[in-house]
């Protein structure tokens, strides 16, 4: 088949999947805010089980991300890739949360501050510790009343939403357990911010707690050995990430599990959406169930793919429940291998732990 048959064939099968199924993009939801006395909008993504209401006793992490009127989507998608296309695991089923800012430059500042080396403008600045009572307060009692979600949370931020999400991790370390945070704005007040967080992290115990950071190339060199010995100001965003990291690295047995990544074809504007992927990959790299054991010889079902889903949700802090398109996978496994013992094992998993939407796949099935 030529290349341009393949395109071809490729838009077709695409038009074919728009036709058949309604793409599903999320809701907006006006939440009520007692902090600052308004409405605020939220965008909400919810996996296709909670949608259709299987696995009615599941309980889903939720991925709070900043400045959700420009990362949604994004995010949204590549979290329905990552965890639902096809039978992917790379992440857990999430919901998905984005909060647009109203007053971005004072709601993601820590303190207040006046003219800074590389904020020049006078702006109202220092509104984070308000923001987070919203969050807390407004936004999860909100979130917990209406979606099945589970205490699990990772907070993604980028730029000013990076030091809100440093912030939180520094003075309110119990509101979520993973902290994605791209190329940050470290510099703020001259680094002394970054500078409280870091001495933060060397007071505290952080164990099950995990920190990613994104870094992009800001300067246009793409050798941070180079970058780091530069003295201009053009340099000082990228400079101040790379020193903050190096400090990161120098605090030993806070029990914090911290990574980095450095982006040299990546600058601010485009940074996010790679480094939130990497960084839930790299957060969840375990959660990953294999289809290939299942076919081995010694794989028992019935014990095997429980005890899958106890070690995830003793590692990650939240009960997991196996889910019922694992099985339903499982199952379709055994039955092309014709292996009918280790099938009926699936099946009576199924049964007992969603006895309904198991009784309506066997009857379809059959």
């Amino acid at each position: 088949m030529s290349k341009l048959n393949k395109l071809l064939f490729s838009i077709a099968l695409l038009f074919c999947m728009v036709a058949q199924a309604q793409p599903y993009f999320g809701t907006v939801d006006s939440v009520y805010s007692n902090t600052y006395k308004a409405n605020r909008d939220i965008f909400v993504y919810l996996p296709k089980d909670v949608r259709e209401g299987k696995d009615s006793a599941a309980k889903y992490p939720v991925l709070y991300v900043l400045d959700g009127g420009s990362h949604y989507l994004s995010v949204a998608g590549m979290v329905k890739e990552l965890s639902e296309f096809s039978g992917n695991m790379m992440i857990p089923k999430m919901i998905v949360v984005c909060i647009p800012p109203y007053k971005r430059t004072n709601e993601l500042t820590p303190y207040p501050i006046a003219k800074n080396k590389l904020m020049p403008y006078t702006k109202e600045t220092g509104g984070a510790d308000l923001f987070t009572r919203f969050l807390e307060t407004d936004v999860f009692n909100y979130v917990a009343s209406k979606y099945p979600v589970s205490n699990y949370r990772t907070l993604v931020g980028h730029s000013f939403g990076g030091i809100f999400a440093l912030n939180v991790l520094a003075k309110h370390k119990y509101l979520f357990d993973n902290y994605i945070v791209i190329d940050p704005s470290t510099w703020y007040d001259d680094r002394k911010f970054s500078k409280q967080v870091l001495d933060s992290l060397s007071k505290n115990n952080y164990a099950g707690k995990s920190l990613f950071v994104g870094i992009a190339n800001t300067t246009e060199i793409a050798d941070t050995l180079i970058v780091k010995k530069e003295t201009s100001m053009y340099s000082e965003h990228e400079r101040s990430i790379l020193a903050f990291c190096t400090g990161v690295r120098t605090i030993k047995n806070n029990g914090l599990r911290f990574y980095s990544k450095y982006y040299p074809d990546d600058d601010h504007s485009s940074v996010p959406t790679i480094a939130t992927y990497d960084g839930l990959r790299t957060i969840f790299f375990k959660n990953r169930f294999s289809y290939a054991a299942v076919e081995a010889p010694s794989f028992k079902p019935a014990t095997d793919i429980p005890l899958f889903f106890e070690t995830q949700s003793k590692q990650l802090g939240y009960t997991i429940l196996v889910p019922s398109d694992v099985l339903e996978r499982c199952d379709a496994i055994y039955k092309r291998k014709r292996d009918l013992i280790r099938q009926k094992a699936v099946r009576d998993l199924y049964t007992s732990l969603y006895p309904e939407a198991a009784k309506k796949y066997i009857e379809n099935d059959n």
